[in-house]
This record gives structure tokens, C-alpha cells and sequence, in this order.
């Protein structure tokens, strides 16, 4: 039939949004995924920024395990985001020992290390990996699209650390190479990485994230005096601006401190379109995960690159209840998106759980929190 393409599954998390823990979740990808000749796995398929390594693989074995007998004899190709950079990491080892340019695309077999655990896991389906992107077909580009935080205004922290990196270190050039965006990333991911290495990560696992806390308040959950103090308190209601004005002017970045819905959105695919026009992405077709939104929605019409092309979105594989309200119908960011890419024409989407409750893929997620934190009391006692 032809390639299927998933991503931010974020496997292993310790937020237990990740609902392909869910082992009925799981046998609804799987059966959508029959009659593939292909599966990618476009990036942040695996956490490996909240746990150690090897806590982080085994917590993702059932499913490659599964994967693998539902892909047998069928290649899996995986192409590493910024939450799995980890598995890029020896290919571009070898490329800085050569000297030789990254490219858009790199195919190579894992030899040792994680990939190759992966690699056995699946059994008879064939792992190749992919960096920083790869060719589907002569007209569509595929990539995790995690360059596009150099290009986004909104206030995250990745976003503001690869900031500080270009002030410190000077803007990128237009055009730019991948080799550009690795000089900008390469210590954010290895710091990031590193923190979960040592612990830390896990050890602050049951605490809301800060974007979390603001969609909490942009998604109008803080109801009542407490509750308004307390969203108050995480995202800094009055002193937002000022802040983002600081960053502005500290970094010299373009940070806004509108967080509605609709900017964050807006500004997502703005990112993506100005990260395909400065990689001069010959493509009919660019493919990206990274902000978890899946698109365009019929409604929006076509995502144009500047330069000639079309930008679509992967959607993603977790439930941020902060994302949706109890009773949300699927929109953009709703978890289970599969896109098909036929011998010829636009990728199409399908939403896998589109039937699902948001009650109920919050009850998958709520779950995988009550799993980590009975795990973490088992580890502190």
C-alpha cells in the first residue's frame, strides 16, 4: 500500500502521556499499519530526557517487540528528533571526524549501542535510521522538523536556549546547512541528555511541567481563588511580557508573549515554513512532527513554503490533558495520527483514536502516571 509515518510517540515517559503504553492502543496502530510496506518513525519516538538510558529503552520493549511482529519482514526506518537525538549522535561522530557535510539525508544500519537494541527487539523487521531527514520519494522530504525551534517565537525553553547559543555564537546563515542547526542544538540536546542520566529528570517526574501550567491557563482550568493563584504563580501572569521584552532584548530574539492557542499554532507553522525555505528543501512535500500538530486541516488549505512546496504536520501519539477539555471532540493535536505516503500524490491523514473519548485517552494517561509513581516510591523506599 506504502509508507506510514508516525510521530512524537515519546515512549517511555515519565508523564505517562504516551498512549501507546496502552496495549489497546497499541492494536489499533498496529492493525491501521497492516498493510504497510514501510513504517517511519519520524522522530521522538523514544523519551530519553526523563529517565536513564536504559530505563528509558526498557520501558519502550513491549512495544518494539510488538512492532516487530506486526512488521515482519518490512522495514522500519527511524529518524531521530531532539527528545531521541541520542541515536543520531554516531553518525555524527563520524561525520565530524571526516569533515564531511551532513546533507539533508543519511541512511545508516545500527551497529551497537541503543539502535542496536532496538534492532533486536524488532526481530524480523529491518531497522535503518535516517538523519537529520530522508527521502520518501523524489518529491517528498520527511524530517523531524526540530530545527524549526531556531525559528520559533515561542518562549520554551529550548527555544531560548538555542537563542542564547546564536547570540553567543552568531545568527544562522540564509541559506543554512544542517551542519548550521547541529552547531545551535548540539549542547542543548547533550545538556538535556545529560540531566537525565543523572537522575534528575525522574526525580521531578510527577511535578506539571511549565507548559503545562500555561495551557492550564490558557485552557481556563484554574477556576476558583487557589486555582488562580496557583496559575498565576507558574506562568507569571502580569510579569509575562516584561519577561519575554528581557529575553528580547538579552538575546536579541523575537519572542512573543501572546500564549494563546492560536498563536502558539500559528507560530508553529510559521517555524516549520521558514526552516524548509532556509534548508532549500526541494521538495513538492515536507513532512514534519515536532509541535504535535497534525496538518493542514481541510478547513486551513495548504501550508506554502516559501520558494515552492507544501508543509505537512505528523501529529502526534499523547494525551496532554491540558489540550483538551473533558469533553473536547479531536482537533489538531488529538493523539493517533497515521500519514500515508502512496506511490504518487499528497500524503493523507488518518486519526487512528479519532473515536476515542478525551475521558478515556485521560484515563490511559492518567494511568501511566499512577504506573511511574508507584515505580518511584518502590525506588525511594
Amino acid at each position: 500500500m506504502g509508507t506510514a509515518i508516525v510521530s512524537d510517540l515519546h515512549l517511555g515517559s515519565l508523564s505517562g502521556e504516551d498512549v501507546l503504553h496502552d496495549a489497546g492502543v497499541r492494536a489499533a496502530l498496529f492493525a491501521e499499519l497492516e498493510p504497510a510496506d514501510r513504517l517511519v518513525l519520524l522522530g521522538d519516538a523514544i523519551e530519553l530526557r526523563d529517565q536513564p538510558i536504559a530505563d528509558a529503552l526498557e520501558a519502550t520493549r513491549p512495544f518494539f517487540e510488538e512492532l516487530g511482529e506486526a512488521m515482519s519482514g518490512r522495514e522500519v526506518l527511524y529518524v531521530p528528533g531532539n527528545h531521541d537525538h541520542r541515536l543520531a549522535e554516531p553518525l555524527l561522530e563520524r561525520r565530524s571526524l571526516t569533515s564531511r557535510p551532513l546533507g539533508l539525508e543519511n541512511r545508516f544500519r545500527p551497529a551497537a549501542g541503543a539502535a542496536a537494541r532496538i534492532a533486536r527487539w524488532l526481530g524480523a523487521a529491518r531497522l535503518e535510521l535516517a538523519y537529520p531527514g530522508v527521502w520518501l520519494r523524489d518529491d517528498v522530504y520527511a524530517t523531524h522538523g526540530h530545527y524549526m525551534d531556531c525559528h520559533l517565537n515561542l518562549p520554551r525553553a529550548e527555544c531560548i536556549a538555542a537563542a542564547a547559543v546564536i547570540r553567543a555564537g552568531g545568527r544562522l546563515p540564509d541559506p543554512a546547512l544542517p551542519e548550521d542547526y547541529e552547531r545551535v542544538f548540539g549542547p542543548v540536546y547533550g545538556f538535556a541528555f545529560g540531566l537525565a542520566q543523572s537522575g534528575v529528570s525522574r526525580l521531578a517526574g510527577g511535578a506539571a511541567r511549565p507548559s503545562e501550567r500555561a495551557w492550564r491557563w490558557i485552557g481556563g482550568d484554574g477556576s476558583g481563588r487557589r486555582g488562580r493563584r496557583l496559575v498565576s504563580a507558574a506562568i507569571g501572569r502580569t510579569a509575562l511580557p516584561a519577561t519575554v521584552w528581557s529575553l528580547n532584548r538579552l538575546l536579541g530574539a523575537n519572542f512573543d508573549a501572546d500564549l494563546s492557542a492560536r498563536a502558539i499554532s500559528r507560530g508553529g507553522i510559521a517555524a516549520g515554513l521558514e526552516m524548509a525555505r532556509r534548508l532549500r528543501i526541494e521538495a513538492d512535500h515536507v513532512l514534519t512532527g515536532h509541535t504535535h500538530r497534525a496538518g493542514p486541516r481541510d478547513s486551513e488549505g495548504p501550508w506554502r513554503i516559501p520558494g515552492g512546496g507544501s508543509l505537512h504536520n505528523t501529529g502526534n501519539w499523547v494525551f496532554a490533558a491540558v489540550l483538551h477539555r473533558p469533553n473536547a471532540r479531536p482537533g489538531p493535536y488529538w493523539p493517533g495520527t497515521v500519514t500515508w505516503l502512496e506511490g504518487t500524490g499528497p500524503p493523507r491523514r488518518c486519526s487512528v483514536l479519532a473515536e476515542r473519548s478525551a475521558a478515556e485517552l485521560g484515563s490511559i494517561a492518567r494511568g501511566g502516571r499512577f504506573r511511574l509513581a508507584a515505580l518511584a516510591s518502590r525506588e525511594l523506599g
